[in-house]
């Protein structure tokens, strides 16, 4: 998450001088602290939300109410109501709820496209309204898919105006992917050995190449899976040492490392297959050029 952490910092930094600037009466121009996070899923969007956030108040942008930052999230399916007006009214409570610190909406764009008398637009300009009665109390922070997100910010002629920073995250890589392991399994007093990491980074390539890849959910998911299969390795052992009962092995994680390595093979060469095909779509975009 390097360049994650550069943007961010240059946010905070940003802001930090301009308060700076406004109490030495200097000149500065009304900064708004509401953001778009991008990204796949299990990318660290909503981790990242509840840090700024706290990091926000801490520096004095955010108007704290107390000692806590408040971090209110809200999606569709927790402000969707039958009754007309209804859903703006959650929209409001939630809003109160946030004051000094973190209103997050994930999934923004499944706010928009559905619902009768035209309750996506109600909704959608309630958290318009709300955005701006209460700019210096609440930071919006709206996170989904690019080019979902692309459609929920034009929805709206007052989104594009208050959201004017947006945050991508990318997908970690293979290495990072592994070491968010490793933290997960040292949280949880395991230990991985060698032949278990080295196959993680073979099923993580596997993971890559679906669609709907869920970066470190999908790493949990792994990682929980393989202390449930140690638990019945380890049940049959007479009398498990205290290494035998923290540490996994490729056995816990999947049958055949042998068919694994086959299996990443397979996928790495869809990869390249796949990469190879752009370059040469973009090749042939150049000669079009020229």
């Amino acid at each position: 998450m390097a360049q994650v952490k550069d943007q961010i910092e240059q946010m905070v930094q940003f802001r930090r001088i301009a308060e700076l600037r406004k109490q030495n009466r200097l000149k500065t121009r009304p900064q708004t602290n509401h953001m778009v996070f991008t990204g796949n899923p299990g990318t660290g969007k909503t981790t990242a939300a509840r840090l700024i956030g706290e990091a926000f108040a801490e520096l004095g942008l955010l108007k704290r109410q107390g000692e806590q930052v408040p971090f209110v999230e809200i999606s569709n399916s927790k402000i969707a109501h039958p009754h007309v007006g209804e859903s703006e009214q959650i929209v409001g409570k939630k809003f109160k709820e946030a004051r000094g610190g973190v209103l997050f909406i994930d999934e923004a764009y499944s706010l928009i496209g559905h619902g009768d008398h035209k309750s996506d637009m109600k909704v959608v300009a309630a958290i318009v309204q709300y955005i701006e009665d209460l700019r210096d109390e609440v930071m919006v922070i709206a996170a989904g898919y690019p080019k979902d997100m692309a459609k929920f910010i034009s929805f709206n002629p007052g989104l594009a105006s208050r959201f004017p920073t947006t945050v991508h995250f990318p997908d970690y890589n293979v290495p990072d992917l592994v070491r968010i392991a490793q933290q997960m399994i040292l949280d949880q007093e395991y230990q991985a050995a060698p032949d278990y990491l080295d196959a993680l980074s073979s099923v993580m390539w596997i993971e890559k190449s679906k669609p709907n890849f869920g970066n470190a959910r999908s790493v949990r998911n792994h990682v929980e899976r393989s202390i449930r299969k140690q638990s019945i390795r380890v049940s049959q052992i007479p009398r498990p040492s205290r290494k035998d009962l923290a540490t996994l092995i490729a056995a816990d994680l999947v049958h055949s490392p042998s068919d694994l390595q086959a299996a990443e093979r397979v996928a790495l060469n869809q990869i390249i297959t796949e990469a190879q095909g752009r370059l040469l779509q973009l090749d042939l975009l150049s000669i079009l050029k020229a």
